[in-house]
């Protein structure tokens, strides 16, 4: 699991170099990336999966939600010209 998260880290970057305006597409795909792996964190047998399950499931689950939604709110409250 700690290999799909860097994984995922690098995908959002190239996104965000590749596509052109691609700040706004890649930030939200990186919050999209946090639920999922909130979901994964919630179903997945004690003690959790390796490079994701940091403390408590409680904890892990709550810090990837609220990191994936101020992710996305600070992206899309952000004016477009303000993202490069």
């Amino acid at each position: 699991m700690m290999w799909l998260a860097l994984l995922a880290i690098v995908v959002t970057v190239v996104i965000s170099i590749v596509l052109d305006g691609g700040v706004r597409p890649a930030m939200l795909l990186l919050s999209a990336v946090l639920l999922a792996f909130a979901v994964v964190r919630a179903v997945s047998p004690a003690p959790g999966p390796y490079g994701i399950a940091i403390r408590s499931r409680a904890f892990d689950i709550t810090l990837f939600v609220a990191g994936a939604l101020v992710i996305a709110a600070l992206t899309l409250a952000i004016p477009t010209t303000a993202l490069g």
